[in-house]
C-alpha cells in the first residue's frame, strides 16, 4: 500500500468555491448539475458539505457529503488525470466511511452515473450494493448503499 495521503479540507468561503469551480472537469455525479459557481453554492445551500481532497497542496478531487436522517449521502468528482492510479479514489471512500462514523450514521449512500465504470467498480470493491433507485431526468444516476459498523 502506498504511503500517499490525501488531506480533506472543508470548504465554504466564496474564495474556496471559486477555487473548486476552477477545478474544471466533468465530474459531478448529478447529470443535471452543470459545474458552475452558482450550482456549487446551491449545493451548499441544499445542505451538502464540500471538501477539497488535496495531495501536497494540489487539488485532486472534490468530495460532497450530506447527512439525511440516518444516512450519509456522498458524491465526488473524478480524480484529476495527473493523480489517477495512486489509490486516491479508495481514500475518498475511506473518508466517507470516517465521516459516517463521526456523524453516527449507519448507512452510506453513493450517487454514481450508470456509465461511470470506474466508480461502479470502486463501489463494488468497497462492498456497496445497488439499491435499485435511479435519479436524474433520464434515470442515469444509480444509488448505491453500504452499511457501516
Amino acid at each position: 500500500m502506498s504511503n500517499l495521503k490525501l488531506d480533506f479540507i472543508k470548504l465554504s468561503k466564496d474564495e474556496d468555491l471559486r477555487r473548486i469551480h476552477e477545478f474544471n472537469i466533468k465530474a459531478f455525479s448529478d447529470e443535471d448539475l452543470e459545474w458552475t459557481y452558482e450550482n456549487l453554492k446551491s449545493q451548499l445551500n441544499d445542505g451538502w458539505i464540500l471538501y477539497a481532497a488535496n495531495f501536497e497542496g494540489s487539488l485532486v478531487a472534490a468530495a460532497f457529503v450530506k447527512v439525511d436522517g440516518d444516512e450519509l449521502l456522498t458524491k465526488n468528482t473524478s480524480i484529476s488525470v495527473d493523480y489517477q492510479g495512486n489509490g486516491f479514489s479508495h481514500m475518498i471512500k475511506d473518508f466517507f466511511e470516517d465521516v459516517a462514523r463521526d456523524e453516527g450514521v449507519k448507512k452510506l449512500i453513493n450517487l454514481c452515473p450508470f456509465d461511470n465504470f470506474r466508480m461502479i467498480s470502486l463501489n463494488e470493491r468497497h462492498e456497496y450494493t445497488k439499491t435499485g433507485n435511479k435519479f436524474g431526468k433520464n434515470k442515469e444516476i444509480i444509488e448505491w448503499v453500504k452499511l457501516i459498523n
